[in-house]
């Protein structure tokens, strides 16, 4: 039987992701060791790029009631969904995936006089495309993914020599945890055009057909760490090649380096 992840307990089906229920092993902890890597950089959030997509989008709607004209239409647009994923080999591209609602507060009239009425309504709208970005997304590690499934396997020779041995492996796995690109909407714009029909014997309509040209100005940002190395001094300054292969090592001796070196890379 699956053991209850929690999703009664505020999760529901909405779109947090809930936390992964497993049994817990007894442990101990045998030894500890940790190095200090001096760092005088700080993290700051960098623009990748201020991106213009665009998104025609075509609505079918039917009103509440008939009506005689359109008085006046209100547009909000929101984002449901904004996730740039960065292109294979690319570092100053991403692959745009932006989902969103144009809300719309319609104003109508039924006759020549009366009441205005209201209706609200959402139309949802997709935009996909490929962008190019003023910074390029930064990668500590220098490659974005982790290896899994102990594709690096280690074995052992059994005690007769004649294969590996069943009873004891390893491997070795990792993660690479990459800051991630954050979308914030700027701006946005919708240019449309409605085509009403379906009119009844008094030449009133009730359905209507939007086309819309949906502009979206969306920032990217990621937070990144200035990963330089030091600078090294051209030759003939004080002894420049002694300097120069002191900058050397200090750049190898970085905490990203060592952690490549952990891992093999």
């Amino acid at each position: 039987m699956r053991k209850n992840t929690g999703c009664g307990n505020g999760y529901g089906h909405g779109k947090k992701c809930p936390p992964l229920s497993s049994d817990v092993a007894k442990s101990k902890s045998l030894f500890t060791a940790s190095e200090e890597f001096s760092s005088d950089d700080t993290e700051e959030t960098i623009i990748l790029g201020d991106v213009l997509i665009q998104s025609l989008t075509e609505a079918d709607f039917e009103l509440p009631s008939y009506a005689r004209a359109i008085k006046n239409i209100e547009k909000n647009v929101s984002l449901t969904q904004c996730k740039a994923i960065p292109v294979v080999g690319n570092p100053g591209y991403v692959k745009l995936f932006v989902e969103g609602v144009v809300h719309k507060n319609i104003q109508y009239v039924e006759d020549g006089y009366g009441y205005v009425k209201d209706y609200s309504i959402d139309i949802p709208f997709k935009a996909y495309d490929q962008v190019e970005l003023a910074n390029d997304v930064q990668y500590p590690f220098d490659f974005p993914y982790s290896v899994k499934d102990n594709v690096l396997q280690r074995r052992e020779l059994a005690k007769d020599g004649m294969g590996a041995d069943r009873c004891e492996f390893g491997s070795l796995t990792f993660e690479i945890y990459n800051q991630p690109i954050k979308c914030k909407l700027l701006a946005s714009a919708v240019n449309q055009w409605d085509i009403v029909h379906h009119f009844d014997n008094w030449g009133r309509f009730n359905k209507v057909t939007e086309k819309m040209d949906i502009n979206l100005v969306i920032k990217l940002t990621q937070k990144q760490q200035d990963l330089g190395f030091p600078s090294v001094p051209p030759n003939g300054d004080n002894g420049g090649e002694e300097d120069a292969q002191a900058a050397t090592t200090q750049q190898q001796e970085t905490v990203y380096s060592r952690f490549r070196k952990i891992i093999g890379q």
